[in-house]
């Protein structure tokens, strides 16, 4: 208790400190001591970014996240706190891979490092755990023992002190050290006031298969049947253990269904003789193999208890577990539904923790969630996917009854022994369950927690809810085991920007869907951004409502064409990069190496993406220029390969975006309006201050309006014209803004490299006469006017006293997107590209 409230007084202090520095207006923060800045800067802002390392080493970018983390714990300029945190990000990835040497070299490193750390539970646990993974039993042992010498009740202690003890760990196989590790075990129990366990056969070595709870009195409540469903697969030599685990609960008003999944090994065999042995068992025979989930729902038409709860066939139950969560329920129905913890362990009783190693050695236990039968009524069934419905289902639950299932814990106390074994710790498995953070589960739970939303916000059905079946969860995990059919195209990129870059993927993509082509999408998160963010909403409803496929890192998918839409995602490595078995490969040159002219903001390499395409694909393919501008930047520079001699322009919905009907105002207005929009960025602004009020007819008498903020714009001026007006990013539809001005301006900073220029393509799109810097000549041609800064005023002058040449401009523009950026062209883009591979 002491160190807990320890604990939280000092993140109480730490956190009104941050409040206040932040608070500090820029100016005033230089008055802060320097000593005073260290503190905030060692204790928040550092400890932000080994964050961001770690959330990029476990998200799909190991390599250069290692070797970020590695250059933090090397760096002796960093504050210490970095680098000791660093040392373990690093520990538990190698402890994931297996390689229990390296992760301890790494824990003793940090505890060099910060020997602060060493009385903090996830050091001394981390390095325990390690220690029993390379045999070093007594160490562990003793390294646990002096760490928690007076200190309250800790569960994962005990459990450590347990395997520090067990003859699997330490290769003393006595009476002793089994009746040490007892003793660890039971320690947990007694705490809890709950029986203890004991060998099964006392002739035989402690496993998980030869234990049992010592008993707890029977409880037979005549109207609080508990349904039990064991869905089950090619469980022959665990589901004994599992089952008998069962059979000896204390809670004896039990139905238990056995979901055997078409198993091909004695399973079906050693149920029936349960069943013969006790009336409470029955075995369901799934006539097709889906899933454990399958299992459960085909078991849930047959049930008949007033509570229903799961076990995994592969588990050890304590006798009392399901006594606990029943009673429960009984006495608080306010939320209908509870879970346990477990504590996982290997065959020999070994506690390891889950998959990621950490100072906890229990973990909530989602296969013990127990619910009223009627709770189903309202939330539906388990969806039928292979793997992860049981967390989606329990946050459903949440969201359905205002509820965290997360407080709806009947107890701390480990209630059962799920089993591990050591090839659980593969790296490579597609649907392991690290791929929670990058791969087939974080996929699936980011658009299930999607429609998740449209639940809390009353956008669902009314009633009880149906997951959805044209969700566009991995196909790979789909219960029907159908084969996902090839795929026309693959457009890889990061779906998760804004601006022209994921708008004109989206394009391609719609278009796509528009010429019946079917698609689907990689989301490939562009490492120096956040790679934790979910997949944009907006992107997972086009996907389900145009039935696009998302595919996951470690899929396998048949596929024509693929298309990179954004080279800058290929700099850094992709762990798990789909198999994808292709025709061709495009890479859409829609961003230079380097985002100025001075080569300052580098963006990429060159030579390190064509690599990329080689390791991924076998070759380059094909690199496709969007603009003139940049077929013309690619020729001067060695480092990209020659282009192709199509230019794919950016796309959009000519129907929708053509539809305006533009006209002249000069007859109807004192003034025209101008105006822009785009992202509020110093290279999207003139660097000259001169130049800026020039382009943008500071004074002069026109409105000028700029949606997407003008804070940098404001910066340069230094006063603010009186005819300047700025409109929040986001603020008002892009084609309503677009639709009310009578000329739109375009002019960046003159070290900026503007590939393409969606804005001033969208402007042409709606109906308006743009006017641009030269250097634009190359990509839009005579589809726009060209002038100095000093030159854009007397521009619009003379055309906005000429209906005809107002209306010129206007269809030059026009037939510009036609001819260049229609959704139509995009099939012939890819046949375009195929009879060009041929004729070289």
């Amino acid at each position: 208790m002491q160190r807990s409230l320890k604990k939280d007084l000092v993140a109480s202090i730490e956190g009104g400190l941050r409040r206040a520095y932040d608070m500090l207006p820029a100016v005033a923060r230089t008055a802060v001591p320097r000593a005073a800045k260290d503190f905030v800067r060692e204790r928040f802002t550092s400890r932000t970014q080994v964050a961001e390392y770690d959330g990029k080493l476990w998200r799909g970018f190991s390599d250069q996240a290692l070797a970020d983390l590695a250059a933090m714990k090397a760096d002796e300029r960093r504050p210490v706190r970095d680098r000791s945190e660093a040392c373990y990000s690093l520990a538990r990835w190698h402890a994931v891979e297996g390689d229990f040497a390296a992760a301890l070299k790494e824990m003793q490193d940090r505890r060099a490092i910060n020997p602060g750390v060493g009385r903090a539970a996830r050091q001394y646990m981390l390095e325990a755990l390690l220690l029993c993974r390379l045999g070093r039993a007594e160490e562990a042992r003793a390294l646990v023992g002096q760490a928690v010498s007076g200190h309250t009740f800790d569960i994962s202690a005990r459990l450590m002190m347990a395997n520090g003890w067990n003859p699997a760990i330490s290769g003393k196989q006595t009476v002793e050290a089994e009746r040490k590790t007892l003793e660890h075990i039971n320690a947990v129990y007694a705490h809890y006031k709950l029986p203890g366990i004991v060998k099964r056969d006392a002739d035989t070595q402690l496993s998980l298969d030869n234990i049992r709870g010592e008993g707890g009195q029977p409880h037979d409540d005549p109207d609080a049947r508990v349904t039990v469903i064991v869905p089950a697969y090619n469980a022959a030599e665990t589901i004994g253990t599992a089952l008998t685990s069962l059979a000896e609960q204390s809670w004896r008003n039990l139905e238990i269904l056995v979901a055997d999944d078409c198993s091909t090994d004695d399973t079906a065999r050693i149920v029936e003789a349960f069943c013969r042995k006790d009336e409470r068992f029955r075995l369901i025979r799934q006539s097709v193999n889906r899933g454990s989930y399958a299992s459960r729902n085909r078991a849930l038409e047959e049930a008949a208890g007033r509570f229903v709860t799961i076990h995994d066939a592969d588990d050890w139950a304590h006798p009392l577990r399901i006594e606990q969560q029943a009673r429960a329920l009984l006495k608080s129905p306010a939320v209908p539904y509870n879970l346990s913890r477990l504590a996982r362990a290997t065959p020999q009783l070994c506690f390891f923790g889950t998959w990621r190693p950490s100072a906890e050695l229990t973990s909530l236990n989602l296969s013990s969630l127990m619910v009223a039968r009627s709770v189903f009524e309202k939330a539906g069934n388990w969806n039928e996917v292979r793997v992860s419905a049981d967390q989606e289902f329990v946050k459903r639950l949440d969201v359905l009854f205002g509820a965290n299932h997360r407080k709806q814990v009947v107890s701390e106390c480990p209630l059962a022994f799920g089993r591990t074994v050591s090839t659980s710790l593969t790296r490579h498995g597609k649907t392991h369950v690290r791929t929670f953070h990058h791969g087939i589960r974080r996929t699936y739970h980011e658009v299930t927690e999607h429609w998740h939303r449209s639940l809390a916000d009353g956008l669902a059905q009314a009633g009880r809810p149906v997951v959805p079946p044209d969700l566009p969860v991995p196909s790979s995990i789909r219960s029907d085991n159908s084969v996902a059919g090839k795929l026309d195209v693959v457009f890889i990129g990061d779906f998760n920007m804004s601006g022209g870059t994921y708008h004109s993927a989206m394009g391609m993509l719609r278009a796509a869907r528009a010429a019946g082509l079917s698609a689907g999408i990689l989301q490939y998160y562009r490492y120096d951004l956040d790679v934790t963010k979910p997949l944009k909403g907006e992107v997972i409803d086009y996907a389900q409502k145009n039935g696009v496929r998302i595919v996951c890192a470690g899929e396998e998918v048949d596929v024509g064409t693929v298309v990179v839409t954004h080279p800058p995602i290929l700099q850094y490595q992709l762990d798990m990069f789909p198999r994808l078995n292709h025709e061709r490969v495009v890479t859409v040159v829609n961003q230079m190496a380097e985002r100025d002219r001075s080569g300052r903001d580098v963006a990429y390499d060159p030579a390190v993406v064509r690599r990329r395409l080689i390791d991924y694909f076998g070759h380059e393919g094909d690199w496709v220029p969007i603009s003139g501008t940049v077929r013309a930047l690619m020729e001067a520079d060695e480092r990209y390969p020659p282009p192709h001699r199509d230019t794919w322009m950016p796309l959009v919905d000519t129907d929708t975006w053509l539809a305006h009907r533009p006209h002249w105002r000069g007859g109807e207005r004192d003034r025209p309006v101008i105006g822009r929009h785009g992202r509020d960025h110093f290279l999207k602004w003139p660097g000259a201050r001169a130049a800026l009020l020039d382009a943008y007819c500071a004074e002069q008498a026109c409105e000028v309006r700029f949606l997407g903020g003008a804070a940098h714009a404001r910066k340069t001026a230094g006063r603010w014209p009186k005819n300047w007006e700025v409109q929040p990013f986001g603020s008002r539809d892009v084609k309503d803004f677009l639709a009310g001005l009578d000329f739109f301006l375009h002019y960046p900073h003159d070290d900026y490299i503007e590939e393409f220029g969606r804005a001033p393509m969208e402007a042409m799109a709606i109906g308006v006469p743009v006017i641009l810097p030269p250097v634009f000549r190359a990509t839009f041609a005579d589809a726009a006017l060209y002038a100095e800064p000093h030159e854009v005023w007397p521009t619009i002058e003379r055309l906005w006293k000429d209906e005809a040449a107002w209306i010129g401009r206007v269809e030059a523009g026009r037939a510009f997107v036609r001819s260049n950026c229609a959704y139509d062209l995009f099939p012939a883009r890819l046949e375009m590209r195929q009879n060009h591979r041929q004729a070289r």
